[in-house]
């Protein structure tokens, strides 16, 4: 089987619909066996390749393979694009197997197909618009609908062009074909009505010849010499008689009714078939009418809500109602005597792991941590911890970065005014050229995050300092929300790896950081380019309206990232997921199915590598699938 390669224009379409949609599309075909199926279907781990139990995991790494940009190596994607494309065949080929001549129309198009081969861009055209003005006059000989044809098409990997949509509108729609596939079985149900009364004609006649001849028969003559036993033989054969009469009477009026009803039964088919057919044109126009109507009203009150949306503000002059508490900078508890300077990257992240280590967190996953948290802080210089150690991890990662130039503060319950939050760091930390300062800002959730978000932005703008929030867990808090993201990613520390029994007297080591430039760090350590074209997919998820600035930001992590890093495991892109997909996922209450969905158990872009902590995550909140 040769087909045609989804053009860019299919790809997107069949992206767009989802994969709710296209699953219950490919659940649609039912006219191939199990082992059929099979047989075309990528395998998955931890399945048999005969097992029909991988058959719902199967159809989701095909659309894994076939739709995701990136992670999909070639001959997966190709082996994708003909598994789709005999599922496509195998959906026509069963709710189209009334149109007469669809095999070679299909046989045509996959011959063009492997003509066409050479030219990667190009698709059959003139064979896939014979097929569907095919399959539009079909539809006027009631061998198919409209609506059936649109979703052939809707979810063919061909582009969609004026003409075939012009084919497709043109055909005949399902209401009509059922009407005269009606109306063309009428004759046969009159003639098959006339037989049967013809039948029940012949029926009351033979009983009438019965009842004729019953009649007729002559009376026994009964003499005064006839035994008693042939009297009682007389009588019992004049009461069979009498019974067989009652049953014939019964017959002919049961037969008599039949027939009545079955005609009035017919003369009302009749009526109501051709009132349904005059019917239906003055039907359309009316619903056509009174939607344009209900579109006119729906934009005439969208263009009220645009001039209403923005109220006048309201200006008073009066003194405020009261006042709310400042937030008070202190230095650090702990105070290292040295600090050692740390001029690339490289170096950053070797102490930030030492650090991490000397807490308990076990390795690879300190190294891989360190290098998150380093490009967080060099690309948005805000990252937020949440987790039982969230408040340790905050210090030390202050403490390797700016040494003895870091401050703490922690937000106090209720409400707290954070204007003054830039000049009280800066009088915190004072003036020393060649370092950066940090800022760890600790349980900022206990205030609704708006009162604080503007403050700290300004102050990583107008200095060069780091800001690390811990958001603590408890009945006062206030839930994460998008505009957490918009300025760093928020890490979830207790799906890290943690020794249960953590080295005794471990030493924290402070550094001090002498820039925020990641080009001054040397972070470009590799040639690789990030998937983000595939990241906003994903940040765009279900989501209305997008944020460009979470976008923004979390694109400029996971380009940093895969700069940085030369481990192949995680990917970038699985670190991105960790620290923003999956918190803005289950902000925005997708769905625990389309989550599992993406993160494919911990995969999300890689072949064989799954993220523990992206597993752990999916296993807390009880939606991983085994």
């Amino acid at each position: 089987m040769t087909q045609s390669s989804p053009t860019p224009q299919a790809a997107e379409r069949l992206r767009a619909l989802g994969d709710r949609e296209l699953l219950a599309f490919l659940n649609e075909v039912t006219n191939k066996t199990n082992r059929e199926l099979l047989r075309v279907l990528p395998s998955v781990d931890g399945f048999r390749k005969d097992s029909a139990a991988s058959l719902p995991k199967r159809k989701q790494a095909l659309l894994h393979h076939l739709l995701k940009k990136g992670g999909a190596s070639k001959a997966s994607k190709a082996s994708a694009e003909t598994a789709y494309y005999y599922f496509w065949r195998a959906w026509a080929e069963q709710y189209l197997k009334e149109v007469e001549g669809l095999t070679p129309l299909l046989d045509t198009i996959e011959d063009a197909a492997k003509e066409h081969s050479q030219a990667a861009a190009e698709q059959p055209q003139a064979e896939i618009e014979a097929l569907f003005r095919t399959l539009q006059e079909q539809s006027f000989l009631n061998n198919c609908a409209a609506e059936t044809i649109a979703r052939l098409l809707q979810f063919s990997p061909f582009e969609i062009t004026d003409t075939l949509e012009r084919l497709v509108s043109g055909a005949k729609p399902l209401v009509a074909v059922e009407k005269d596939r009606a109306l063309s079985t009428l004759p046969d149900r009159l003639q098959s009505c006339e037989d049967l009364l013809k039948g029940l004609q012949g029926d009351i006649g033979r009983l009438a010849e019965t009842i004729d001849g019953l009649i007729a028969r002559p009376v026994p003559v009964v003499t005064e010499s006839v035994s008693p036993r042939v009297m009682e033989e007389a009588r019992a054969e004049l009461a069979h008689l009498r019974k067989e009469l009652d049953s014939c009477r019964e017959a002919i009026a049961r037969a008599s009714g039949a027939s009545d009803g079955r005609l009035k039964a017919i003369e009302r088919s009749v009526a109501d078939l051709e009132a349904l057919w005059g019917d239906t044109e003055d039907q359309a126009g009316k619903q056509t009418a009174e939607l344009k109507q209900q579109f006119a009203a729906l934009t005439e009150r969208v263009q009220q809500l645009d001039e209403n949306l923005s109220p006048p503000p309201v200006y008073t002059h009066g003194p405020p109602a009261a006042t709310t508490q400042s937030l008070r900078v202190v230095p650090l508890d702990q105070r290292p005597d040295s600090a050692k300077n740390l001029v690339t990257g490289v170096e950053a992240v070797g102490l930030l792991t030492s650090n991490f280590a000397a807490l308990g967190l076990k390795s690879p996953g300190a190294a891989v941590f360190a290098e998150e948290v380093l490009v967080a802080a060099v690309t948005g210089r805000v990252l937020f911890l949440k987790g039982a150690f969230s408040t340790e991890l905050a210090r030390v990662i202050a403490m390797a970065l700016a040494g003895s130039r870091a401050v703490r503060a922690r937000v106090p319950v209720g409400f707290v005014d954070a204007a003054t939050l830039d000049t009280d760091v800066a009088g915190a930390l004072g003036k020393q050229e060649g370092t950066i300062g940090a800022l760890v800002l600790e349980r900022v959730n206990n205030v609704p995050f708006e009162l604080l978000a503007d403050a700290i932005a300004d102050l990583v703008q107008s200095a060069s300092v780091v800001v690390v929030a811990t958001m603590a867990d408890g009945v006062s808090t206030f839930p994460e929300q998008p505009l957490n993201l918009q300025l760093g990613p928020v890490f979830d520390t207790d799906v890290l790896d943690f020794s249960i029994f953590p080295k005794a007297n471990a030493t924290v080591s402070s550094g001090m950081l002498g820039s925020l430039d990641p080009k001054a760090l040397s972070m470009q350590l590799s040639k690789g380019k990030a998937q983000t074209e595939e990241l906003l997919r994903l940040l765009r998820r279900d989501l209305t309206p997008r944020n460009p600035r979470i976008e923004r930001t979390a694109a400029a992590f996971m380009s940093t990232l895969e700069g940085f890093r030369t481990a192949n495991a995680p990917t970038s892109l699985q670190s991105t997921a960790y620290a923003w997909l999956w918190p803005l996922w289950r902000m925005a209450d997708l769905k625990p199915e389309d989550i599992e969905e993406e993160l494919d158990g911990g995969r999300v872009d890689s072949e064989d590598y799954a993220d523990t902590r992206l597993k752990l995550l999916l296993d807390l909140v009880s939606i991983r699938k085994d």
